[in-house]
């Protein structure tokens, strides 16, 4: 005997999922090819392209680094406008879901990371998880292991890959930290078309696509600061509690800054010392290490200051990493 409300030869399908089901195919075999979102011939296919269905995916990388990591102006001055190859391919890979150093690409190299780059592999669009529509219309890829491992973003970021294997201790991927977590659909409706298809879409637990150098998930674990007084010296333990060293990176211009501060008991200040750090000098903070530093204090200094701060090419905002006031 056959359900009420189902279709034959379609267990438990309803009358109303099938048609659905049906006008969706129809959307699809009337739309245009999506080939050229997974062909590489002269040119990549353009992050623009994907941004027809991935609004907010695409909105979120607009705004990154990885969209102008080959035409900012520092990497055009640090390059001598373009003139060290050897620095280039980070910054216009060529299309492969791959953790192995890039090779620089032939074209578009305005585009700077985009999503092919990443996400293209063997004619597939591939991701960390399943499709979560009833039909997609390209080829995709599942490869959750690799899209949620830190080694993914270790072939242009191999030296803090290094550190990250060599800390200790239960850690956090670079995605963890650097993609925050957000609920969406995957894509988002742009036509009619496609307003049909979303609408079959499942809401699912995603990570944007800032890669933002100070997220809120990290933004009150990077440092513990504490002070011991002996006499008229304090002793300060600043402790770097991410699992790379800080600051991190093997090229480019970034330093902290520490900067620490004495007050009285009439609010006078005074300041104890500065410090940078730099990859550079290899006074960076180990991955997981503590920097202590002995400062001398004026007799009558009833609370001190420790600000912590990162610093980077001219032009670019500072962030704050630390504020914290030490009583004594």
């Amino acid at each position: 005997m056959q359900n009420k409300g189902s279709r034959p030869g379609l267990p438990g399908l309803r009358n109303f999922d099938f048609y659905y089901l049906i006008l969706a195919f129809l959307c699809v075999a009337g739309c245009t090819s999506f080939a050229h979102l997974t062909t590489v011939r002269n040119e990549i296919p353009k992050a623009k392209e994907c941004a027809k269905c991935h609004v907010d995916i695409y909105q979120e990388w607009a705004q990154s680094d990885h969209a102008k990591a080959y035409v900012n102006r520092e990497f055009r001055q640090a390059t001598d406008d373009y003139a060290f190859e050897s620095c280039l391919s980070c910054h216009a890979p060529e299309p492969s879901a791959t953790d192995q150093a890039p090779r620089l690409r032939a074209s578009d190299r305005e585009e700077g990371i985009t999503c092919v780059c990443c996400h293209l592999e063997q004619g597939r669009l591939a991701g960390p998880m399943d499709p979560t529509g009833a039909v997609h219309p390209h080829p995709v890829g599942v490869r959750p292991a690799f899209y949620r491992s830190s080694k993914m973003c270790g072939g242009c970021h191999q030296g803090t890959l290094d550190e990250w294997d060599s800390a200790a201790g239960n850690k956090e991927t670079c995605q963890q930290c650097h993609m925050e977590v957000v609920i969406r659909k995957v894509t988002q409706p742009t036509e009619g078309i496609s307003h049909v298809l979303v609408a079959m879409e499942k809401t699912v637990v995603l990570r944007r696509h800032t890669f933002s150098i100070l997220g809120d998930y990290i933004r009150d674990k990077i440092l513990t600061v504490r002070g011991e007084k002996r006499g008229a010296v304090l002793t300060l333990q600043i402790r770097n509690n991410l699992p790379h060293n800080l600051p991190t990176g093997e090229f480019g211009f970034r330093v902290i800054e520490l900067a620490v501060t004495a007050l009285d008991g009439q609010s006078r200040d005074k300041v104890l010392g500065r410090r940078e750090l730099t990859p550079e000098l290899a006074t960076a903070i180990p991955a997981r290490g503590t920097l202590t530093w002995d400062l001398e204090m004026p007799p009558d200094t009833t609370e001190v200051l420790v600000r912590v701060q990162r610093r980077s090419y001219e032009g670019t905002p500072v962030i704050a990493l630390a504020y914290v006031e030490l009583a004594l």
